[in-house]
C-alpha cells in the first residue's frame, strides 16, 4: 500500500474536459498544436492488452495531424504486421537479450532520424533502453504508461528507478496499475490515469452462423467466451472449477466455455489441460488457442467471462461489452470503475469459483437479463471508453510535457480528480 502522501499523486484524467468535439479536432494547449511527432516504443507487438493499446494509437494519431513512429526492441510481431499494412512506420531493433548496450546505441539513431517532440514507452523492459538513448541523442519528454499489474514477487530494481529518473510523465490504465508502478520506479510526480479505449464491435450473425458451424457448435448452445493469453493471472483454473459446478446442476450440453488465447506460459497451459481432463470438461471446455476473428468470437458468443486474479483495464473486457455481450468480470484492476454490477455486468470476487458459477447459471437462465446488462454494456464502452477519448487524453499529456520540457508534473490544488 501506498502512503498517503502518494495516493494524492494519482488523478484521473477528466474524459469530457479532453475528449475533442465532432471527433476530428486535434488536441490543442492555447492557440497551437505542439505536437507533430510522437515516438511510441514498446517490447514487441505480439498479441496482448498493452500492445493493442499502441496499435490503437499509431493508427489514431495522424487524424489529429501527429505523425507516430513505434520502435519495438525486438520484433514487430503481428500487430507490428498489421500496422505497417495500414501505412505506420514500424522500426524492429532485433534485441533478443537483456542488457544489450546496442539495442541501445540503434535505438538513439532512430530518435536522433525521427527527431520527436516526445517519447511514450509502454512497457517496463524498454524503459532503460529509451533513456539511454535519449540521452545519447539529445533529450526529449519521457512518457512512461503503466499497463498491466506486477506479478507478486515483483520487486524494484535499481536500473528501473535510475531510469524513472528521466521519465516526465507517469501514466496508467488503472488505479492500482498506478500504484504499484509508482512503488516500483520510486516516482513521486502525477500518475495520469489514462482509461483504454477500443474500437466499435460490431456483431455479425453471419460470422455468428460461420464460426460456430466451423466449431461444430449446435444452434442452442449457450456460449461463454473467455479470452485472454494463458497465463497465472488470468485464473482460467477458477474458470474450470466453476464450469465443473455448473456442469454438475445444469445440462452440460446446454452451455460450452470457449477459452481462447495463446499458451504464454506453457507449464501453466498443461496444467489447465491435465485439470480440464481431471475434471471430465471435456466436452464444456473448449482451448482454441490464438485466433485472431475477434469479431466473429464475439459474434459466435451468448456470454463473456473475465476469470482473472490480477488485471489493469482489459482491452477483451472493453471489446466485450461494446459488442453488446452480457459480462461476467472479476473485481480486479479498473474492472469495478467500468462495470457496475447487476446494472451492465455483473462483478463476482476473483478466485471464487462458487460465485463466479452462479454468476455464469444466472446468465444462462435468464434471457431478458443477458439483453438488459448487454445493451447497457455496449452504451457504455461506446460512450466513455472509445479511441478517439483515449487518444486525445494520451495527447493532452504529451503537449503538457512537452510544454514543460524537463519538469517532472506534480500534483496541484484544484487539478483534476484526485484518489
Amino acid at each position: 500500500m501506498m502512503a498517503a502522501d502518494d495516493m494524492r499523486c494519482i488523478r484521473v484524467s477528466s474524459r469530457e474536459s479532453l475528449a475533442p468535439r465532432g471527433g476530428q479536432s486535434p488536441v490543442r494547449c492555447g492557440s497551437s498544436v505542439r505536437i507533430r511527432r510522437v515516438v511510441l516504443v514498446i517490447s514487441e507487438l505480439r498479441p496482448g492488452g498493452a500492445e493493442r493499446v499502441v496499435a490503437h494509437l499509431a493508427r489514431a494519431l495522424p487524424d489529429h495531424g501527429v505523425r507516430p513512429l513505434v520502435i519495438c526492441l525486438q520484433q514487430k510481431g503481428a500487430l507490428g504486421e498489421e500496422l505497417e499494412a495500414a501505412g505506420v512506420s514500424v522500426t524492429a531493433l532485433g534485441s533478443m537479450r537483456g542488457y544489450d548496450f546496442r539495442a541501445g546505441i540503434r535505438l538513439g539513431h532512430e530518435l536522433r532520424r525521427f527527431r520527436p517532440d516526445v517519447i511514450n514507452v509502454h512497457d517496463r523492459s524498454s524503459l532503460p533502453y529509451v533513456v539511454l538513448a535519449n540521452r545519447i541523442s539529445g533529450r526529449r519528454p519521457v512518457v512512461f504508461s503503466a499497463h498491466g499489474l506486477l506479478m507478486q514477487d515483483e520487486r524494484p530494481r535499481l536500473r528501473d528507478r535510475l531510469a524513472a529518473r528521466d521519465v516526465q510523465q507517469v501514466t496508467a490504465v488503472s488505479r492500482p496499475a498506478a500504484r504499484e508502478y509508482a512503488r516500483l520506479l520510486g516516482w513521486r510526480g502525477a500518475v495520469e490515469i489514462i482509461d483504454n479505449g477500443v474500437p466499435p464491435v460490431e456483431r455479425s450473425e453471419a460470422l455468428r452462423r460461420e464460426l460456430r458451424s466451423s466449431l461444430g457448435v449446435p444452434d442452442g448452445t449457450f456460449v461463454f467466451l473467455s479470452v485472454g493469453n494463458i497465463k497465472p493471472e488470468k485464473g482460467f483454473e477458477d474458470l474450470l472449477a466453476a464450469t465443473s459446478v455448473m456442469a454438475g446442476q445444469v445440462d452440460r450440453c446446454s452451455f460450452l466455455v470457449l477459452i481462447v488465447g495463446g499458451a504464454a506460459d506453457r507449464e501453466y497451459h498443461r496444467m489447465l489441460i491435465e485439470r480440464q481432463q481431471n475434471l471430465a470438461l471435456n466436452g464444456a471446455v473448449r482451448f482454441l488457442g490464438f485466433r485472431s476473428e475477434m469479431q466473429a468470437l464475439y459474434s459466435a458468443a451468448d456470454g463473456f467471462v473475465l476469470c482473472s486474479r490480477k488485471e489493469g483495464l482489459p482491452m477483451v473486457l472493453l471489446e466485450a461489452m461494446s459488442a453488446g455481450l452480457p459480462v461476467i468480470a472479476t473485481e480486479v484492476g479498473a474492472v469495478p470503475d467500468v462495470i457496475r454490477s447487476g446494472w451492465d455486468g455483473l462483478l463476482v470476487p476473483p478466485a471464487s469459483p462458487g460465485r463466479l458459477a452462479a454468476s455464469m447459471e444466472r446468465l444462462l437462465s435468464d434471457a431478458e437479463l443477458r439483453g438488459r446488462l448487454g445493451d447497457k454494456a455496449g452504451r457504455r464502452v461506446r460512450d466513455e471508453y472509445s479511441i478517439e477519448g483515449m487518444t486525445s487524453r494520451y495527447l493532452a499529456t504529451y503537449e503538457q510535457c512537452f510544454i514543460h520540457k524537463g519538469k517532472p508534473r506534480v500534483v496541484s490544488h484544484g487539478e483534476g480528480r484526485r484518489i
